[in-house]
């Protein structure tokens, strides 16, 4: 009898202890429940997809002033897009927030409903850049006739009223798309109707000539206007606030995880004082489970400890990795210099610190000469020494507070702020290009480039209002005027503004 209820002590104990054991187990298994690496990825995966949907926005922005020859770059994202969006939705489960879910389909949504309008501006874009390209050697061929055989046996007044109708149009057509508006549209129509009476005079070449001049132009009213309500609800697709919404909904998870992790903690500290208070009660019987319990407690003590170093390495980790992603949404991985989203920030903050106190912001655009000769020579690897040595050389002739950054490719983009006079601006672009004309060697190979360099500059409120895309599209035209002026040198916008009377606005081309 005796010894049966021994046994069944026994048993009993290590039930007990098994059950104790069966806890302590429990609790120590939902303290290892976070897995920091699964939501470092889901998080960066988050932070590529905003990059990439900041970066399609520049595109349009850069497809939208003709920066870019075809439209790829606002096709190539999207099946990295997707896959990451894929990635997010695979991922949903570790959160166990329904609402993360709702975000993501939101955000899902929003870049469907981009995708569609990007689609449709790439179809009314193509048209409308068609006919801008045909209007300047239209106009230009229309009034070389007019100069020969045409000019000789028509009214010499009828002549000069079409060519005065021609410059006008050309003039206001270019700068409806800049900046499209009412008034204008109705001077162009008025400007396309003043030379119907004038065709019956002129050949059926002149006629045909004046009536392709008038369905462009009507292309460029309509499809202009239309491109600008197009790209206005490309901005308000709200891409970006559904991320950032997604974004904090992860964040609130994984913090509510991290939480419920500490409680687990604290209930196992808890529990583990229980234990051991229950181990000195029965150590003088059970010597031998309390040892076996004291090693437990140790083997969790160290466990803990790993835990927090883990923990601590892997927010170091994603601390690094944030910082990184931020360098490299600013900045060109190249040569380090900002790039063009960063530069657009950067102008939208002078124009608005020019239009408070009227000083004149200057952009110069800067296209590197004999740069393909380079890459074509002596490889990309050459060539992308040259880069840097342009970037550090012309950085070198700057002031602190100005600002050099890099489009991509050879181009590259100067930020002047309060500049004193058109003088000014004259001399840091001479020591610009005499800087670029300085480089001589790279990689061990010589080397002989130049640059075609456009200036443009804003005053004031007139110069905040019309905007950086504004400025820097004149600094591209600028740029080209220097280029077809034989390159090497530097050529000033026609609508740039100064705090002094403007001298002349012709190439000026360096010796």
């Amino acid at each position: 009898m005796r010894g049966a209820f021994g046994t069944w002590r026994r048993v009993a104990g290590l039930l007990l202890l098994a059950a104790l054991m069966v806890v302590l187990g429990v609790l120590f298994n939902r303290t290892q429940a976070v897995d920091i690496e699964a939501q470092n990825r889901i998080m960066l995966n988050l932070r590529e997809l905003e990059k990439l949907d900041s970066e399609w926005n520049v595109n349009i922005l850069r497809s939208h002033i003709g920066l870019n020859t075809n439209y790829d770059p606002l096709s190539a994202p999207l099946a990295r897009m997707r896959e990451l969006q894929l990635r997010l939705g695979a991922a949903l489960p570790i959160t166990g927030n329904a609402k993360a879910g709702e975000a993501l389909e939101q955000v899902t949504r929003a870049l469907v409903k981009k995708e569609e309008l990007v689609e449709q501006f790439k179809t009314q874009n193509a048209i409308l850049r068609n006919s801008l390209i045909f209007f300047p050697p239209a106009i230009t061929d229309l009034k070389t006739e007019l100069n020969g055989i045409e000019g000789a046996i028509v009214q010499a007044r009828t002549v000069l009223a079409l060519d005065s109708a021609l410059n006008s149009l050309l003039s206001d057509i270019l700068r409806y798309n800049l900046a499209p508006s009412p008034a204008l549209a109705a001077q162009i129509e008025r400007t396309i109707a003043s030379m119907q009476p004038l065709r019956g005079d002129f050949s059926d070449s002149v006629s045909d000539t004046i009536d392709e001049l008038g369905r462009h132009a009507h292309a460029i009213l309509r499809y202009r206007q239309m491109e600008n309500e197009l790209e206005m609800h490309i901005a308000n697709s709200r891409t970006a606030e559904a991320m950032d919404k997604l974004g904090s909904l992860f964040d609130t998870s994984f913090d509510q995880v991290l939480i419920e992790k500490q409680h687990y903690r604290t209930y196992l500290f808890a529990y583990s004082g229980l234990l051991l208070l229950l181990l000195m009660y029965v150590a003088r019987r059970l010597l031998r489970s309390y040892s076996i319990i004291g090693e437990v407690n140790r083997s969790l003590q160290a466990a803990n400890e790993t835990l927090e170093h883990r923990v601590a390495e892997r927010t170091a980790a994603l601390e690094a990795q944030t910082a990184r992603l931020k360098q490299l949404a600013q900045h060109d991985s190249l040569t380090g210099l900002v790039n063009y989203g960063e530069l657009t920030r950067l102008l939208a903050h002078a124009l608005v610190r020019a239009g408070r106190r009227g000083d004149v912001v200057v952009a110069m655009f800067i296209d590197l000469d004999g740069f393909k000769a380079v890459n074509d020579t002596y490889g990309h690897a050459t060539g992308d020494l040259v880069l840097c040595e342009v970037a550090k050389r012309v950085q070198e002739k700057l002031r602190k507070e100005d600002a050099l950054a890099r489009l991509g490719g050879d181009e590259f983009v100067i930020l002047l702020e309060e500049v004193s006079g058109r003088e000014g601006a004259l001399r840091v672009a001479q020591q610009t290009l005499d800087a670029i004309r300085s480089i001589t060697e790279a990689g061990g190979f010589p080397v002989r480039i130049s640059a075609s360099i456009g200036v443009a500059s804003a005053k004031g409120k007139e110069g905040f209002m019309r905007g950086a895309p504004a400025l820097l599209a004149d600094a591209d035209q600028a740029m080209y005027q220097a280029k077809q002026g034989g390159k090497n040198g530097i050529s000033f916008s026609p609508q740039a503004q100064w705090n002094e009377v403007p001298m002349s606005t012709a190439v000026t081309t360096a010796v």
